[in-house]
């Protein structure tokens, strides 16, 4: 698309597109830094008024952003999560036309927590099945998740859970699927750990998403918990 004096769109409007071109066709990627507004000038032989106008209105769309003493970079792409009801994370992901993957980093029997107690009805003495795995969107670790579960789910421990997706392992192998009965969202922060996992900073804001799941005959049946890294996801309620 080239900027045409006498166009019918201003020309910050036609920058803007032809910038938006560029953008989805990979010219400028994800994260980068733009050149300057004087370079952009030069660059598209237009007014630096026409360049401020084409930057604010990427900016409005979400395609840009602008930050104070940095410079204008292209916005990360934000995956979408929908939260409810319960359904699979690759699912979620094929629909959005991403590729979804896991890698599990522990997978034991343990003592529950008070919270599994409460929520699964655990009897004294009783174990539990713990599953931690990472959750990958095009090869980026995007969210930790942790499944506790009743010790009669302990099959789990014999299958590979990498890449591959649990909910419908449970669904096709065994029968069982989940509807999600209780939900709560609050903000953290990544502790070491999360960070190595999730290759962000410590203290990283994270969004946790603490899930009570029931099986198809209404028994509580797994408690999740998930670290998301926020700003690449936006939340579908």
């Amino acid at each position: 698309m080239e900027i045409a004096l006498s166009g019918e769109l201003p020309l910050y409007q036609q920058l803007a597109e032809l910038l938006k071109e560029e953008i989805h066709a990979g010219t400028y990627k994800q994260g980068q830094k733009l050149p300057t507004e004087l370079e952009l000038c030069q660059l598209y032989h237009v007014s630096r008024n026409t360049v401020r106008g084409a930057l604010q209105q990427l900016e409005k769309e979400n395609l840009l952003l602008r930050q104070q003493g940095k410079g204008t970079f292209v916005s990360k792409k934000k995956y979408n999560h929908h939260i409810v009801p319960a359904r699979s994370f690759t699912d979620m992901c094929r629909e959005i036309g991403c590729k979804a993957d896991a890698k599990v980093i522990k997978s034991v029997i343990k003592d529950p927590e008070p919270e599994d107690i409460a929520f699964l009805d655990l009897r004294p003495g009783a174990k539990i099945i713990a599953i931690e795995r990472i959750r990958y969107t095009d090869g980026v670790p995007v969210e930790l998740e942790i499944s506790h579960l009743p010790e009669s789910f302990d099959y789990l421990l014999e299958e590979d859970l990498n890449h591959c997706s649990m909910l419908a392992l449970l669904r096709k192998k065994y029968g069982v699927w989940f509807t999600k009965s209780r939900i709560s969202l609050e903000v953290t922060f990544a502790s070491y750990e999360m960070s190595h996992y999730l290759s962000v900073p410590k203290e990283y804001p994270l969004l946790l998403i603490n899930s009570e799941l029931s099986d198809q005959n209404g028994l509580p049946s797994c408690r999740c918990v998930q670290y998301v890294v926020g700003d690449k996801f936006k939340m579908i309620l």
